[in-house]
């Protein structure tokens, strides 16, 4: 009898999963911003953007500039300035993020403060990249490499090649390995897999995710099933 009851309830799932809901969608401009920044150990100007959630699906972020913001770790504060003026983007002076420090995000915008804070973990070594032959073009395979949560940034690029006959000549992925157990890959949606053309250049990166970041990635991932994001 549990076993029917089971199978009752899988199909009801199935069903309702094609159900058509026409109900529009409210959304009220808080007035808050939105913070992108990655801190790496490169020695290097790391930026943060800040700008305003749109409220239509695929909208244009409007930039959030004049706004006063400084990353602090110790007794060491970084002023970021906004560069070029008006883009919303905030450059730091060139320095390196170091493991196991604890660094401070401080921003005064229009009369608001906003704080963040957190702390990286080492990153393990990238593993020998993958890839196989797609007919006459490639595709990178994607596997889990090592023990911590981690992100690799690829950038595809064959502007140089004989085979770049178009205005996209390039591409990128981004492999999200959070170390959890997905059950949202059940259910992710189809997507065409991305192929690159023989003698493509790749540059991959490798970032570590805390355990603050790796929170808030999954609760994003959650919501599109997808594992890897394609641009």
């Amino acid at each position: 009898m549990k076993f029917r009851y089971s199978i009752l309830l899988l199909l009801t799932i199935l069903i309702a999963c094609e159900e058509a809901i026409d109900k529009s969608v409210l959304s009220q401009n808080e007035n808050l911003l939105a913070v992108e920044g990655v801190l790496t150990n490169e020695n290097r100007s790391h930026s943060v953007t800040l700008s305003f959630p749109y409220q239509s699906l695929n909208g244009q972020a409007i930039p959030a500039t004049g706004a006063l913001v400084q990353i602090m770790q110790g007794a060491t504060t970084y002023m970021l300035t906004e560069s070029p003026a008006g883009s919303g983007i905030y450059q730091t002076p060139v320095f390196r993020a170091v493991f196991d420090a604890v660094y401070t995000l401080h921003i005064l915008h229009q009369g608001k403060e906003y704080f963040a804070q957190d702390s990286s973990i080492p990153v393990e070594p990238l593993a020998a990249i993958e890839y196989r032959k797609v007919n006459s073009q490639y595709q990178l395979v994607l596997n889990t490499t090592g023990s911590s949560a981690n992100y690799v940034d690829h950038s595809i690029d064959w502007k140089n090649t004989t085979a770049c006959s178009g205005n996209t000549c390039e591409g990128r992925i981004v492999f999200y390995d959070l170390k959890t157990i997905d059950v949202n890959e059940i259910y992710k949606p189809a997507k065409e897999d991305f192929l690159f053309p023989v003698n493509a250049t790749i540059i991959r990166r490798k970032y570590s995710v805390s355990p603050a970041y790796r929170t808030f990635l999954r609760s994003v991932l959650s919501e599109n099933g997808m594992a890897r994001w394609y641009f």
